[in-house]
Parts: C-alpha cells; sequence; structure tokens
C-alpha cells in the first residue's frame, strides 16, 4: 500500500458514512494503542513523526504505519486534528443477542445493557465505557440506535468498545423474550411516577437494564415489556439526569457498589 493510497481510508473523514463503507477510525493515541493491542482487524495506522517509533513498534508489522505530518493528516481528514495518530479498521459484524445468549454460560451472571434506540453518539460511547469500567456482560444496540463504533462513539468509550461485547438487539420482542428464557430479569430506567426507586431494588442474578432515547426516555413499548421500572430519586427541582450519567448510577448500583447511597428521601 502507497503510503497516498492508504491516507485515503482518512480521507473527509466528518463527511463518509464509514458504517456503509465497513470500516472505523480510531482517533488518538490511546485509542490506537488499544485497537492494536485488541484481535479486531486493523488496515493500517497514520502518524505523525513524532510518534513513528513507537507506532510502528506496536503494529509489528501487522499493518502499514503512515509516517505524516500533523498539517498533513488534518489536510486529508477535513478537520484540525491534533493528537497526532489515526487508524483505521475493518468493522465487525456485531453478533446477534440470540447468539450471544445461546454460548453464555450457565453460571454467567451480570447486567446486560440494552439501548434500543440512543441518538446521541457521544452518549452511547459514554455508556459503553462505563459497561466496561463495572463488569458488564455486553451491550446491545438496536437497529434505531446510532453506531456504537463511530468515530464520536469510539472516542468517548476509550477503546472499551474494542473489549465489552457489543451486539445486536434484533427484533426487539423476541430479545425480550430470549432474555427472559436466559434468566434475565428485564428493568427499564425511568423517571415515571409509576417507577420504584432503584436503591433498594435487589436484582436478579442476571439482570438486562434498558435506556430509553435521550429526549423522550424509555416509552413504550419498552416500558411494557420491562419486569420492573426503577427510577433515581432525586431532589426537587429535578426531573431526569444525561443518559450517561444515569447509566454510570444504574450499572454502580446494581452491581452492588452504591445501592446503600440510593435509598430514596424525602424532596
Amino acid at each position: 500500500m502507497g503510503e497516498a493510497e492508504g491516507l485515503g481510508l482518512y480521507r473527509c473523514l466528518r463527511d463518509r458514512d464509514l458504517r456503509r463503507e465497513g470500516l472505523l477510525v480510531a482517533e488518538g493515541r490511546w485509542l490506537v494503542e488499544r485497537l492494536l493491542a485488541s484481535s479486531w482487524p486493523v488496515l493500517s495506522v497514520a502518524c505523525a513523526p513524532r510518534f513513528a517509533e513507537h507506532f510502528r513498534r506496536l503494529a509489528g508489522g501487522r499493518c502499514p504505519v503512515l509516517i505524516t505530518p500533523e498539517e498533513e493528516l488534518a489536510s486529508v481528514a477535513g478537520f484540525r486534528f491534533h493528537r497526532g495518530v489515526l487508524a483505521a479498521g475493518r468493522r465487525p459484524e456485531l453478533p446477534s443477542l440470540e447468539a450471544f445468549l445461546s454460548v453464555l454460560p450457565g453460571d454467567a451472571a451480570g447486567a446486560l445493557v440494552l439501548c434500543p434506540q440512543l441518538t446521541g453518539e457521544y452518549n452511547l460511547g459514554s455508556i459503553v465505557r462505563t459497561a466496561a469500567a463495572f463488569g458488564a456482560l455486553g451491550l446491545a444496540a438496536g437497529s434505531r440506535c446510532c453506531d456504537p463504533l463511530s468515530r464520536r462513539a469510539l472516542k468517548v468509550s476509550m477503546g472499551a468498545a474494542f473489549s465489552l461485547p457489543l451486539l445486536a438487539l434484533g427484533d426487539e420482542e423476541r430479545a425480550a423474550t430470549k432474555l427472559r428464557r436466559a434468566g434475565f430479569q428485564i428493568v427499564g430506567a425511568s423517571p415515571s411516577p409509576r417507577a420504584s426507586p432503584l436503591g433498594p431494588f435487589q436484582p436478579a442474578a442476571r439482570v438486562a437494564v434498558v435506556f430509553g432515547e435521550e429526549a423522550e426516555g424509555l416509552g413504550n413499548p419498552w416500558e411494557a415489556r420491562c419486569d420492573e421500572l426503577l427510577a433515581i430519586p432525586m431532589s426537587g427541582g429535578t426531573d431526569s439526569l444525561n443518559v450517561a450519567v444515569a447509566a454510570g448510577i444504574f450499572l454502580y448500583a446494581l452491581g452492588g457498589h452504591g445501592r446503600k447511597h440510593l435509598v430514596a428521601h424525602p424532596v
């Protein structure tokens, strides 16, 4: 691969549909290092001269390392870029939730995150990072959800997407049925007056927690599919939290780490 041909992978990134092209792009030193440390297919690394030796060593001949001045890299990518390194990889096909459940060990316990319809890539990337940090079993994205492997989502996830199992939710009614058959309790994060406080809730060994769309919340039909609706108790004047913040609190509490701090209190 010649350098000019290789840099074409990074051309006009803002204007391209990388999902349709079957590609992903990692931005910045830490994210590229984590991509190279994973088993995911890497097509090339493009980096500034100051990083040349480092990334040649990490790549170990696995892919071309294109040494490119930062100004040229920014010109090719189409935006001001100061991190000095990009990498392009082949986007893997996400396994289905159904396939994941079929091979999940019988003694595997924990939380599985469901995002049927998130529209904010930064929020989704943050949830991926949080889910990995709190030992979630995986994250299943619905067909109406934004791309968990977009540049923005990957950047915010800080590479957690390369290790946390990412799944395709598929048919949502069928997914709920399969989850129950696999022993999962389905709970929804909701500010609804019908929701119970998160703090006292005692989850089953396997729990699937559903986060709704940022503006509209969980809504039906997922509210109806849930075994339990749960809310984070809040002081007066605040009715909801950013979905990524709420996901962090939910996953912390459902893992048993912080439940005692989340008991409902008068407001």
